[in-house]
């Protein structure tokens, strides 16, 4: 299972390891919108493929 996040700048982050694939999806967040999200957050807004 894979999850992944489309951010509305058109960026997809996909990730196998959940863990991971929240660091990545924080790191875009704070890198190029300047906004931080929990786990929580980054989990809520993803979808499982």
């Amino acid at each position: 299972m894979s999850y992944v996040v489309t951010c509305p700048c058109g960026v997809t982050i996909r990730g196998e390891d959940v863990d991971q694939f929240v660091k990545d999806v924080q790191k875009h967040g704070k890198e190029v919108h300047n906004q931080e999200a929990s786990k929580e957050q980054v989990l809520a807004m993803a979808r499982q493929e």
